[in-house]
């Protein structure tokens, strides 16, 4: 197991290119995550961070902090085809080349409903027209700026269930950006010791090549699935909680990334959109120590 450790906007509760929905300062954010330890993160949204190519470097120099992937987040039911965002894409891959990120982490912001219910109306074409996008955005990444695309499965989105995401893999063969909490909140339970993610793990261990490391807190699940909130609700109540305090057992996860000759990168990532400043750098500190302490990392 060899895991490169890395933070990102999502864990001071930047969402969009704008900051919100914590108002987090991009200078702020880069000298808290340099502060708390980390030495990579991920761009986050595209535009937080400095969009010149210079600036981007100098801030991210500054900090001592390299970029390990870019972020694409698109409404691909937006789209037609891939055309219709290739320009975006361009613009990222030539800015992610220049601090030398080799990975895009790619996730869908498709309009499915409050509760993912529209996807029971959308037939084969639509599914088609989505999963052709996906794979011609990630073929044109690799042959023009050599930087492969992960897919992040994500709740309330095209791609959440096993079920979806299995579809998304056998049609465009692309790896994963496995979020170890957003499959355990889409696919699994509210007690301890779910092991939905790890089960997924296990099954697909080939295409987990990018993680995002974040744990759910059951008692709000439970209360979210009970009262039929949406996620949006889940998330402001704090459902990704600390990875030791959640659902999936990050000991049995270390045990098994050892298993399965774990080789990528790992994010820690703690979606706390209500968090203030000081609490966000709290949390990054807390659940970087917590992984050196069970020897998931040094």
């Amino acid at each position: 197991m060899n895991i490169k450790i890395a933070t990102a906007p999502c864990s001071w509760g930047v969402w969009y290119a704008d900051g919100t929905p914590s108002g987090t300062p991009a200078d702020l954010f880069l000298e808290q995550a340099e502060q708390a330890g980390y030495v990579a993160l991920e761009l986050g949204p595209d535009g937080y961070l400095p969009t010149d190519a210079e600036t981007l470097r100098s801030a991210l120099s500054t900090h001592h902090l390299e970029a390990c992937a870019g972020t694409a987040c698109y409404q691909f039911d937006q789209y037609e085809s891939f055309e219709g965002f290739r320009d975006r894409l361009d613009s990222l891959c030539r800015r992610m080349q220049s601090v030398g990120a080799k990975w895009l982490v790619t996730m869908d912001e498709s309009d499915v409903g409050t509760h993912s219910e529209k996807k029971e109306d959308m037939d084969e074409a639509v599914w088609t027209r989505f999963l052709t996008m996906v794979r011609d955005m990630a073929e044109y990444a690799k042959r023009e700026y050599d930087i492969q695309v992960v897919f992040h499965p994500h709740v309330r989105t095209m791609i959440e269930t096993e079920a979806e995401i299995e579809r998304l893999m056998d049609f465009t063969g692309l790896p994963l950006c496995f979020d170890i909490g957003h499959h355990a909140y889409a696919n699994g339970g509210s007690e301890p010791g779910d092991t939905s993610a790890l089960d997924f793990i296990r099954k697909w261990a080939d295409k987990i090549q990018y993680l995002h490391f974040k744990n759910v807190d059951g008692a709000v699940r439970k209360k979210v699935m009970d009262e039929g909130l949406g996620s949006d609700d889940a998330f402001d109540l704090d459902v990704m909680c600390d990875l030791k305090d959640g659902i999936v057992d990050y000991e049995a996860l270390r045990d098994l990334l050892e298993e399965i000759g774990f080789e990528g990168i790992g994010v820690i990532e703690q979606d706390m959109p209500r968090a203030t400043n000081a609490q966000a750098f709290a949390a990054a500190k807390r659940n970087l120590e917590y992984l050196r302490s069970i020897h998931m990392i040094g």
